[in-house]
């Protein structure tokens, strides 16, 4: 019993980093920088300010090359909450970099400078924890069936069932035993998969709703006309642009500082079909109207 109650939260531990790591994947990489210098790395870039909420930008007259690391303040903020002093420092642990205030530029992941991770973590464990019901659920339709007998026919009762579960076509039973004592329980769990799976579809159009993400499943199912479809991304139209302002400032400070030209996008990723391309790009269109505006 120790045994599979070990199995089964290893299995649980296991669900929720699956689950948590595509999270953290999408939330990474549903903005795109173009024309970085090649010296940056992007993905680094996007891990970070998805991890700490912020990554400082500054040039390195050594590398001469524009750099972005993550930073520890120092001296404290100014009235807005703005470091007044920094100290970059590379992930290998051996670059630090102190720099006062005008050397640097902090780009943030989102407009409250904070990072979103603990959110995502309390999603991730939301669905993991549906995911693994539907585990459970699933395993208990194969509907287990407990016997009543004695204890001293334990044994003997045990041999049977072992040999009918061995698809044993004649099976012998002792003069000892008699068929007319035996009883069987047989209580099969309710099925609920169906359920779950229209509740993790909820759980996981919030996640995307968070990120930015436009999600038209529900939308399809009812057969929405693309003003409905429209009218239904707000929220998401409101965490896109929440992420997407703080970079995009920076990256106006970022490019008129040091004379770069680098352009950010939101990612929306390529429809499959011709229906789905004609109500994607009307809500892409929207969308970036409004993020521009």
């Amino acid at each position: 019993m120790r045994k599979n109650l070990i199995l089964a939260q290893l299995t649980n531990a296991k669900t929720n980093w699956l689950v948590l790591d595509d999270m953290i994947e999408l939330a990474e990489n549903v903005y795109q920088l173009k024309k970085v210098p090649e010296y940056i790395d992007v993905g680094y870039v996007n891990q970070v300010l998805l991890m700490n909420g912020s990554i400082a930008w500054f040039y390195d007259d050594v590398l001469e090359s524009v750099l972005a690391l993550p930073y520890d303040v120092l001296n404290g903020f100014d009235i807005y909450g703005r470091p007044l002093e920094i100290m970059a420092r590379a992930k290998n642990g051996r670059y630090y970099r102190k720099l006062k205030r005008g050397e640097f530029v902090i780009m943030y992941d989102n407009a409250r400078k904070i990072s979103i991770l603990p959110k995502i973590i309390q999603r991730a464990n939301r669905i993991a924890l549906s995911i693994r019901t539907q585990d459970i659920n699933i395993a208990q339709q194969r509907t287990p069936r407990m016997w009543r007998t004695s204890k001293d026919k334990e044994e003997t009762v045990k041999g049977i069932l072992n040999q009918v579960e061995g698809m044993v076509e004649n099976v012998v039973a002792y003069d000892n035993i008699d068929l007319d004592d035996l009883s069987c329980v047989s209580e099969p769990a309710p099925y609920i998969v169906d359920k779950l799976d229209l509740h993790l579809e909820k759980e996981w159009a919030s996640f995307y709703r968070m990120i930015g993400i436009s999600s038209v499943v529900q939308e399809k199912k009812e057969r929405l006309i693309t003003d409905e479809v429209n009218a239904s991304q707000g929220g998401t139209v409101a965490s896109r642009y929440n992420r997407f302002e703080p970079r995009q400032r920076a990256i106006d400070e970022i490019n008129k500082k040091w004379n770069l030209e680098i352009e950010i996008e939101y990612y929306d990723g390529v429809p499959s079909n011709n229906e789905e391309k004609e109500v994607d790009n009307n809500v892409s269109t929207n969308i970036s109207d409004d993020v521009a505006n």
